[in-house]
């Protein structure tokens, strides 16, 4: 009820000009505070990754709001590199599996239903957004955009590298409009679960 009345207010705010408020106001993707979970263990390349955070339920419709692609593991860090699409700064970025696991009070990772080829492709999509602003227009979605939000990026990422399609909504809902959100993709019957965490 709450994420369709501040969908609504956004989209009553961009038709009168008045535009998004500032990103540090609200805060929408992660937190201040830090959280704590288990190193996953069994991840692979093209894994999605997805977390909640309370101070985006505001903002976001469903349970779940951030995701990113898991992308591989960097030996000399020791980490899985995460590729996301970031709102402070505005930009398409790589960060550690341990920055986003910290954002997130509750942390799963699902694996898309395809094959190793497909999600390759889907990280090689996503490397080619790297810098790319972050999309404020949460209500729509395009797969060759100039710019993404989080799970916009996902789902275009596994879209362009020929599916499956990761939105359990593809059409329009009244919660999600035409866009695609973290929990629709943890929704989607081409994802399971392989970990979870709640901090």
């Amino acid at each position: 009820m709450v994420g369709r009345l501040i969908t609504s207010m956004f989209l009553v705010g961009l038709v009168l000009g008045m535009g998004m408020p500032s990103v540090a106001a609200l805060d929408l993707i992660g937190g201040t505070r830090e959280y704590s979970h288990p190193y996953p263990t069994n991840v692979i390349p093209g894994d999605v990754i997805i977390g909640h955070n309370p101070v985006s339920d505001l903002f976001i419709p469903g349970y779940w709001t951030h995701t990113g692609l898991i992308a591989y593991y960097d030996e000399a860090l020791g980490e899985w590199m995460i590729i996301e699409a970031w709102d402070d700064p505005s930009s398409v970025r790589i960060v550690t599996m341990s920055d986003f696991l910290k954002r997130y009070d509750e942390v799963a990772i699902l694996r898309v239903r395809t094959t190793n080829d497909v999600r390759q492709r889907a990280i090689a999509f996503a490397m080619q957004q790297l810098g790319k602003p972050y999309d404020w227009l949460w209500f729509t979605k395009e797969v060759y955009g100039n710019s993404y939000y989080c799970s916009e990026l996902v789902w275009a990422s596994y879209l362009a590298a020929g599916g499956p399609d990761v939105d359990a909504n593809p059409g329009f809902t009244w919660k999600y409009f035409w866009g695609v959100a973290p929990q629709e993709i943890y929704d989607d019957g081409d994802t399971y679960v392989v970990y979870q965490h709640h901090a």
